[in-house]
């Protein structure tokens, strides 16, 4: 027997409206248009236009084409669903790193553009912290996954020095701070670049794997 859809948003009060099949009374569901369909999950118009409030995925775009901001938005919201369907293993994000980020959030786009955001979709408070929650979750299982893996060399953080630190350094017109000093800042730079990349081959496979249905008509 063919699997049942399963109907997923990023929170209950951001959900937009569908008419159940059954047509029973009180059963029904807002969605605006399902944007794409990943494993009979879907991805809604309104998820993609609450992580554009939020600046979730990228800052507010100016005059950047609506259309292609929001279908790249849309690509996040794919890898991040697929990665966090791949991976259930059940643990709660860290209150501390949801906290930090939510303090983020508040200062980036002040406390009363944020609230008129949230109202706009009639969402609370919680419900933006459980998107900042599945965000942190995401970024976890990246770590613990190529973390542990992913080594820089001396040689690497020396190149990454001289060739690019030093060169911004002499652009900006700031001072150029001793090896020394900035040596850990490199290496961890250079750590999250290579995370990066390892962890953009890892989803482009699970991609490939996931039955994915993508509908840019609704983003139009």
């Amino acid at each position: 027997m063919r699997k049942k859809p399963v109907f997923h948003g990023w929170a209950a009060g951001a959900a937009a409206f569908l008419l159940s099949a059954a047509g029973v009374a009180g059963q029904s569901r807002l969605v605006n248009c399902i944007a794409a369909v990943v494993n009979n999950e879907i991805i809604t118009r309104t998820d993609v236009e609450i992580a554009e409030a939020l600046e979730i995925f990228e800052p507010a775009g100016g005059g950047a084409d609506p259309q292609a901001r929001r279908g790249r938005i849309l690509d996040k919201l794919i890898d991040r669903l697929i990665v966090l369907t791949q991976v259930r293993d059940g643990t709660v994000p860290d209150p501390t790193l949801i906290e930090a980020e939510w303090a983020g959030l508040v200062a980036r786009l002040g406390a009363p553009t944020l609230r008129g955001r949230l109202d706009e979709f009639g969402m609370t408070e919680a419900d933006a912290r459980e998107i900042i929650g599945r965000g942190s979750r995401f970024r976890r299982i990246i770590a613990d996954r190529f973390g542990r893996s992913v080594s820089v060399t001396l040689k690497e953080i020396e190149t990454f020095y001289a060739d690019a630190y030093t060169a911004a350094r002499k652009k900006e017109g700031t001072p150029v701070k001793p090896l020394v000093e900035v040596l850990d800042a490199i290496e961890a730079e250079l750590k999250r670049a290579k995370i990066e990349v390892q962890a953009a081959l890892w989803i482009e496979t699970l991609r490939e794997q996931a039955e994915i249905e993508i509908r840019p008509n609704c983003l139009k």
